[in-house]
């Protein structure tokens, strides 16, 4: 497993694993879904975070009915986080998705 990013600090000593470390991982997932107003995804980091990161969700599409969702993450922690998107205009209706992009970021908090 990769090192988390560190805040360095006087006396530390460089590392490849530390000049290599990151605080964040970001990627994207492909919604599909038939006639909902929400619709959950697991989603699984590729690296595991020491402790729960800070996260963002954002539909990469505003076409069609896309417009009226939104998306945002649920159940965070270490490991991964529920993908969450809602209809946010309720008396529209059940929509339907085919591979709609969301990204997603996550970064652990900074001191």
């Amino acid at each position: 497993m990769p090192v988390p990013a560190t805040a360095w600090q006087p006396g530390m000593r460089i590392t490849a694993d530390r000049l290599n470390a990151k605080d964040y991982q970001a990627s994207t997932v492909l919604v599909s879904f038939t006639s909902q107003t929400s619709y959950t995804q697991a989603v699984t980091f590729p690296e595991p975070f020491p402790t729960a990161p800070i996260m963002n969700a954002e539909i990469a599409s505003g076409s069609g009915t896309t417009g009226r969702f939104e998306a945002r993450t649920i159940n965070v922690s270490a490991t991964g986080f529920t993908l969450f998107v809602l209809l946010t205009d309720t008396a529209e209706g059940a929509d339907t998705w085919s591979n709609v992009p969301v990204h997603w970021t996550a970064r652990m908090p900074t001191a």
